[in-house]
């Protein structure tokens, strides 16, 4: 889910584990929107990512100090779903509000 509850994941680059390729070792890369004051981060280290265990992170907005930790299984069925096409593309999602088209019906096909 892009929707972490404090953050909007727009973009999740890492290291897949050896042991499950499905899971993310450590997060090389996040892109996302502060769901406080709206403005769009591209974090790729401290202070604004900071790797934990298992492919968990902490996230910092630097503009509000918005903060939350998300647990590497968040970040891991985000990367899922983006590659299989579950989450529609910002210019869909644009498209869709400037034409009123209820957003939580867009899917990409599978």
């Amino acid at each position: 889910m892009p929707n972490t509850g404090l953050f909007y994941l727009l973009d999740v680059i890492g290291d897949a584990s050896q042991e499950d390729p499905q899971a993310l070792n450590r997060l090389a890369f996040v892109r996302a929107q502060c769901l406080h004051c709206h403005a769009i981060l591209s974090l790729s280290g401290p202070p604004g990512l900071v790797n934990v265990a298992h492919g968990a992170a902490v996230l910092t907005c630097d503009r509000c100090t918005n903060r939350q930790a998300i647990s590497g299984a968040r970040f891991a069925d985000f990367v899922r779903r983006v590659q299989h096409g579950l989450i529609p593309a910002a210019a869909e999602i644009a498209q869709t509000l400037d034409t009123g088209v209820d957003a939580a019906h867009l899917q990409r096909p599978t």
